[in-house]
């Protein structure tokens, strides 16, 4: 959000106030926010354009590339030549900071591989369509990606961007200033393609947090499930879409019940909403909003991808050496490819930047002190002790459920249907949340003792537990073509 408030396509040389900034970039998470509650379907196409809008870009940008390199868009230096020929393999920084920082954010451009994984229920006919896919749409970003970079080589002096001439320029604004810079760099040419850029790196940050407020929904939906949360079922649970109360009233789908609607995690999104809105305040105090944005990106680097990244790597190891405790082949007909070399690699370079995360760079890095204007460990100590504070709220859980002589226990069951585009497999159309409180046995209890009735108090997320406090008898089973009331609708595979 606050990189929305950086681009400014109206002056992309000075970065605007930080008030500036942070109206922009709230305003922006609140319209992204309002649209994904207005219609799940519009989020979904309108993340697809993007895609589109973006994946054009690149191709386009490595193309441009292509015919600068042959001597279009004029200009008389040889920049490929010297990029290429001139000290290749020469660096500016040896200290192992300046190498593990930089690193950390080029493993941070692929990030984005992980989302579909959190919205996998969201797939329609799931183990048919996800797998092809998805390596698909790895491979077309590796391939653009490493194009790119190049095509940065076949246009940009690199030695504008290691001398730090350029100043705090990215390199897509340097790619389209040096395409269509003319003799004189004032002239209107030169204005035009920097307005230019800074407008379509702005929408392709837009597309970025569209897609990503998408999937952190979701995923802070599934969170509450687990009942950790204050009111998580009603975070959990899933509610009519404005857009899907038109369908239901629209002659089209007047024959809609409650449970076909479409629906979104309504409470979910105002969470998210709220915990974007306290990072944004967290980082008001710095004055240079480009460098809130960098310590925002390293915060979610070392928690995200690191840490999870480390911890999943060396979990897939234990499973896969430790074939008695877990069994995970047996029961499942998945074969990586030279397993378990990945997770090694990835456990071994996770462990690397973790380690040297600690260390100072020197004097002169991009990474120093003077420059980020922030201490070099701190960072990296909040990102990496971040799941500490998850541990403390759970230890913090089980306090309170000791305090009070009760213990939460949940049970999730899940409504399944053919799936008619995929033979022999299943969807899971809805998910029921029940919570539980029981009463907690003490070691001086009596081996026969049983709690009395109204000793459990039992929370239901849908209408259903407000059917059962009525007296009303239980909803089991969906109307054709929908699920049955749930904590929310997990595919729709079966959309009418």
């Amino acid at each position: 959000m606050i990189a929305s408030g950086t681009y400014d396509p109206s002056n992309p040389d000075e970065v605007p106030a930080r008030s500036t900034t942070i109206g922009i970039a709230i305003a922006i998470l609140s319209l992204v926010v309002l649209a994904h509650i207005f219609s799940r379907g519009l989020g979904i196409k309108v993340n697809n354009a993007f895609a589109i809008i973006k994946t054009g870009l690149l191709v386009t940008m490595i193309c441009l590339a292509i015919a600068k390199a042959a001597g279009q868009f004029g200009g008389s230096e040889n920049v490929p030549g010297k990029n290429f020929t001139q000290g290749v393999w020469h660096t500016e920084r040896s200290d192992p900071a300046s190498w593990s920082t930089s690193l950390l954010l080029s493993m941070y451009s692929f990030s984005g591989f992980e989302q579909p994984f959190y919205v996998l229920a969201e797939t329609r006919s799931p183990r048919k369509t996800f797998p092809k896919y998805t390596v698909l749409a790895l491979t077309i970003a590796i391939v653009l990606f490493v194009l790119v970079n190049i095509s940065y080589l076949l246009v940009v002096d690199k030695d504008d961007v290691l001398s730090g001439s350029s100043g705090n320029t990215d390199l897509a604004t340097l790619f389209f200033d040096r395409l269509f810079r003319q003799d004189d760099p004032t002239s209107e040419t030169d204005r035009t393609s920097e307005r230019a850029m800074a407008a379509l790196i702005a929408i392709s940050i837009f597309g970025n947090l569209w897609v990503m407020t998408f999937t952190a929904g979701r995923v802070k939906q599934e969170i509450a499930k687990e009942g950790i949360l204050p009111f998580s079922l009603y975070i959990a649970s899933a509610y009519t879409t404005p857009c899907g109360l038109w369908q239901r009233y629209t002659r089209r789908h007047r024959d809609l019940a409650d449970d076909e609607s479409e629906k979104a995690p309504t409470a979910a999104f105002v969470l998210h909403w709220l915990t974007s809105v306290l990072l944004i305040a967290v980082t008001s105090s710095i004055h240079d909003p480009r460098k809130a944005y960098s310590a925002l990106i390293s915060l979610y680097s070392y928690t995200i991808i690191l840490v999870i990244g480390c911890w999943v790597s060396v979990g897939l190891l234990m499973v896969k050496f430790r074939q008695q405790s877990f069994g995970w082949q047996q029961r499942r007909r998945y074969r990586p490819w030279l397993s378990p070399v990945h997770a090694i690699f990835y456990a071994v370079a996770t462990s690397w930047l973790l380690i040297t995360a600690f260390l100072k760079p020197q004097q002169g890095s991009p990474f120093h002190q003077s420059v980020t204007h922030i201490i070099w460990y701190v960072v990296p100590t909040i990102g990496i002790t971040s799941p500490i504070w998850g541990l403390i709220w759970y230890l913090g859980i089980l306090v309170r459920q000791r305090l009070i002589g009760r213990h939460l226990v949940v049970r999730r069951e899940a409504y399944w249907e053919p799936d008619p585009e995929d033979e022999c497999e299943y969807v899971e159309r809805a998910e029921w949340i029940v919570h539980d409180w029981q009463i907690t046995l003490r070691g001086n209890m009596p081996e026969n003792f049983s709690p009395p009735a109204g000793a459990v108090d039992s929370e239901e997320s849908g209408p259903e537990g407000i059917r059962r406090e009525l007296g009303q008898p239980p909803m089991v089973q969906a109307s054709q073509g929908g699920p049955v009331n749930g904590a929310r609708r997990l595919s729709d595979s079966f959309d009418i």
